[in-house]
């Protein structure tokens, strides 16, 4: 049966909740949403984005009020919350600077640690980049004087720790477009004042979106944007630009019939981890807007890509398909001997959230990747004494360590780390903690095994393990494309195409319900891509301009596509048996296949 929702979000009490600028922290394998309010920080939680629980203030302080767009980020046993508000009594909003609260707990104990500015700033956004933290934020005084655009700026630095900047800021993200004035004439000097503030991000492939809200929070014009950049090793070597241009307003989600003052999100993926879902705040239109009121409530709803374009068929109101549940869900399990979790998958995601009981001998621990037989596996192996996280394969007995890589940072492992694994047919990576990545290929592990913990004298809690089949692929990894299509007359370089143009990718292996995407980028003007399936065929693009992509749903006997931005269904049921894409002065730069 389909999981269904319909925004806003409902909570376990049945009653509506606001929720502004929502902030989401995947953590232990539950969701955690910080929201503003004029009395602390609020804080819900849910296990699938769709039902939450309210759980009350996360951070109260006395003699403050109107706590404004919270962020948590989680390291290493302690949960740091960015967070703007101003003293009590306090009738200038500009006294909003922005602040630190520390807590080994995500929804209570917060306790301020520290004020970072002297200054108007707010809307923290941390991000993990190749090891590196670095913190968007928005202030007033990058732009403020600026005779043509003078308003509210996204800016963006490296911090040093959790608790400190590099205090080397540059903009990411600066005003300029007509719909984004927050106020016309402000000042009474015949600048208009500009807003872009409330930065969040995401990630696919080679690509960086930062998405931004602008305009004013109160009107019913708040708008989402997006600014996008090549992803660089460095992120102080990425540049953003306002997708189509700098002058042209192209936003992501903005008012419509039902909902209004759509904005400050976060971007979240759905419980299966393949899947990117918006979560914002937006009004009801049908309702009078109350001047100090809060009435902004949270939302959800699916992001796809297009190219450089992210593309978001919101707000929504209608009851729709709920976010993607992971194939396998483990939580809360104690493992003091070797255990299997499920069978492997030719490819796969996992992610795992796990600790140790303190002992003076240390900790030690391994996750297996695809184990056959005793004598031949793949290996992660966790070691704190030597802080190394490490990957070995087995075949026929001979064990050898492929790589490893040193923790060089503080470390305890009594508290929650997060494993991420990806098998992508005979490429295996790890993550630890989003930092530490080790990654190898073996050509000789061919069959399926499973997937499983193995403690070495070591007591664990495995407090969380999802897994879901589904593959991203770009560059020379579409090689491993292969396993899945056959191809006609087809190179690969960096991409996959064909000298004369034309293409044909047939379909090797059958699945029961599943959702794929291909990136296609333009090798010439005159172009197309056709699905044919049981001799129907179907036009799903034709002579574009730019890179873009096509997303194949099928789903309960039928197949439906999202090409270059349009929805095209398929009139009645097709069976589920061998189809083939043809296409036309294209080439393939990105794959994404995920089971349903």
């Amino acid at each position: 049966m389909s999981r269904e929702y319909c925004n806003p979000v409902p909570f376990s009490d049945g009653k509506r909740h606001t929720n502004p600028d929502p902030y989401i922290l995947s953590w232990c394998g539950k969701y955690y949403c910080y929201a503003s309010d004029e009395f602390g920080v609020k804080v819900s939680v849910s296990e699938d984005l769709v039902r939450w629980h309210f759980e009350g203030y996360a951070l109260r302080e006395e003699e403050y009020r109107d706590y404004w767009a919270p962020a948590v980020f989680y390291d290493n046993g302690t949960f740091y919350m960015y967070y703007s508000n101003v003293p009590s009594g306090c009738g200038d909003c500009h006294q909003e600077w922005l602040k630190l609260a520390v807590s080994e707990n995500p929804v209570c104990g917060f306790r301020y640690r520290k004020t970072f500015f002297n200054k108007f700033s707010i809307d923290a956004h941390p991000v993990l980049w190749n090891g590196k933290l670095e913190m968007f934020y928005s202030v007033n005084d990058w732009n403020g004087t600026d005779e043509r655009r003078s308003g509210t700026s996204i800016l963006i630095d490296e911090m040093k720790d959790p608790q400190e900047f590099s205090g080397d800021p540059r903009e990411a993200v600066i005003p300029g477009i007509r719909q984004e004035i927050y106020a016309q004439n402000r000042f009474g000097d015949g600048r208009d004042w500009y807003t872009i503030e409330g930065a969040s991000h995401v990630v696919r492939g080679g690509r960086f979106w930062l998405l931004y809200s602008a305009n004013a929070y109160v009107n019913t014009d708040y708008f989402i944007g997006t600014a996008v950049a090549e992803c660089k090793n460095d992120m102080k070597d990425m540049n953003w630009k306002k997708y189509p241009s700098e002058s042209v307003w192209h936003p992501l989600l903005k008012k419509n019939d039902n909902v209004e003052g759509t904005g400050h999100n976060t971007v979240a993926k759905a419980p299966n981890m393949a899947d990117d879902w918006i979560v914002y705040h937006g009004r009801f239109a049908s309702e009078e807007l109350v001047e100090g009121t809060e009435q902004r409530e949270m939302r959800i709803d699916p992001l796809y890509f297009n190219g450089e374009e992210l593309l978001c068929f919101g707000p929504s109101q209608e009851r729709k398909k709920a976010p993607g549940l992971p194939a396998v869900k483990f939580s809360e399990e104690r493992i003091c001997e070797r255990k299997f979790l499920c069978d492997s998958s030719p490819y796969y995601m996992a992610e795992m959230w796990i600790r140790a009981e303190l002992m003076h001998t240390g900790a030690c621990w391994g996750f297996f990747l695809n184990y056959q037989d005793e004598n031949n596996y793949v290996e992660l192996r966790f070691h704190s004494g030597k802080k190394t996280v490490s990957l070995y394969t087995v075949r026929s007995g001979l064990r050898y360590c492929r790589t490893s890589v040193k923790i060089k940072r503080d470390f305890d492992y009594t508290v929650p780390h997060r494993l991420t694994v990806i098998k992508r047919f005979n490429k295996y990576e790890a993550v630890f903690d989003g930092r530490e990545s080790v990654c190898c290929t073996d050509d000789g592990m061919v069959s399926v095994g499973k997937a499983g913990i193995v403690p070495y004298f070591t007591d664990l809690t495995l407090i969380s393990f999802a897994m879901t089949r589904s593959i991203f692929l770009t560059g020379n990894d579409l090689r491993l494309m292969g396993e899945l299509y056959g191809f006609s007359a087809a190179g690969l370089d960096g991409a996959i195409g064909s000298g004369s143009g034309q293409m044909e990718l047939k379909r090797l292996q059958k699945q029961a319900e599943f959702k794929e995407a291909m990136t296609f980028d333009i090798q010439n003007d005159k172009n197309c891509v056709e699905f044919i399936r049981g001799g129907r065929r179907v036009l799903l693009a034709e002579n574009v301009r730019h890179t873009f992509s096509v997303y194949h749903i099928f789903e309960a006997g039928r197949d439906v596509f999202l090409a270059n931005g349009r929805w095209i269904q398929t009139e009645g049921e097709m069976a589920a048996g061998e189809y083939s894409f043809k296409t036309e002065g294209v080439q393939i730069s990105e794959y994404e296949n995920t089971e349903l």
